[in-house]
């Protein structure tokens, strides 16, 4: 069992990339079931599995009588489960780096409400840059509360994640919140991920709590419009 599901992961993340790098466009048939079998060397299951999973994430679809079909090439930002950034982008040559780290920022109203302190509460707050190959894709913007003790030189290496240091410090998360929207790049963000000016941008708010209910971390999130897109699954009641 073990060994089928790598298998089907392997196959989706070939064909992500595939898909991502434009190697199958906006609009083109993905190769049949027979063909990928072959060229994987899997079973019909497991790129059935492999075909579920990117129909799934928003990338293609699949329609009878007429085969499966590309619908984006945008990498897609799941809603379902509260994980990293380098869980969600297990690309090889995602890359990271720290922008800036301050302690004792004197929070504005709108960050105290978020993270649920009084006016004039100080926090941490750090910058990050993330980029996959040579792209900058995201940019995100963190505050966390002064009673979590957090340093730069923990933050700071390529492959830091935030919630394994929570985890580390004995916070552990329970859940979080995020609201979705859009801005256009201002002058800073255009500089940050070398963008046009007025470049489209998915801005997400995200709250985390922690198990006792605390607001542990406030956080936006920057993302390349012409990247990444969203993708959610709707059920009926």
């Amino acid at each position: 069992m073990t060994m089928q599901k790598v298998k089907y992961l392997i196959v989706y993340d070939d064909l992500k990339e595939l898909i991502t790098k434009g190697k199958y466009s906006v609009g083109d048939l993905l190769p049949a079931e027979p063909f990928l079998q072959e060229k994987y060397n899997v079973s019909r299951v497991t790129i059935r599995h492999a075909i579920q999973l990117l129909e799934e994430d928003g990338y293609i679809k699949r329609i009878h009588g007429t085969g499966t079909i590309v619908l984006s090439q945008k990498k897609s930002l799941q809603l379902k489960n509260l994980i990293s950034f380098s869980d969600e982008n297990n690309e090889q040559n995602l890359k990271s780096s720290l922008l800036s780290f301050e302690q004792g920022v004197l929070a504005n109203n709108f960050v105290c409400s978020k993270l649920d302190l009084q006016k004039g509460s100080k926090v941490s707050c750090h910058e990050r840059l993330r980029c996959i190959g040579d792209s900058y894709i995201s940019f995100q913007r963190v505050y966390l509360p002064s009673f979590i003790p957090l340093s730069e030189e923990e933050i700071a290496p390529t492959n830091a994640s935030l919630y394994e240091l929570f985890e580390e410090k004995g916070y552990t998360i329970k859940k979080a919140t995020e609201t979705i929207g859009s801005i256009l790049t201002d002058k800073k963000l255009s500089e940050i991920l070398q963008v046009p000016d007025y470049t489209p941008l998915l801005y997400v708010q995200r709250v985390t709590m922690d198990e006792q209910n605390r607001a542990i971390e406030y956080a936006e999130f920057f993302y390349r419009g012409d990247q990444y897109q969203y993708s959610v699954q709707l059920q009926t009641p």
